[in-house]
């Protein structure tokens, strides 16, 4: 999870309209069966709030990427017939 933090950082500091003060927040927010469920939360004017949110999220899938982290995979319920 270090690894993940440390990698995210500068990513979300770097998107345009993010606050440095506050900084961004990213911490684990809880334990589940696929990993640990990071909270990431920049801060920034509403005015901008859309745009920061999306931005995030983008930077997560790249920086995740980059990094080679798998992407978690939800089982398939079987269908009833």
């Amino acid at each position: 999870m270090k690894d993940a933090i440390a990698r995210l950082r500068p990513a979300i500091s770097a998107i345009a309209n993010v606050s440095t003060s506050p900084a961004p927040e990213i911490e684990i927010l809880q334990f589940t069966p696929e990993g640990p469920l990071l909270a990431v939360r920049p801060h920034t004017h509403t005015d901008n709030y859309w745009q920061v949110y999306f931005d995030t999220n983008q930077a997560i899938a790249a920086t995740f990427g980059e990094a080679g982290y798998p992407t978690p995979e939800t089982p398939i319920a079987p269908r009833n017939r």
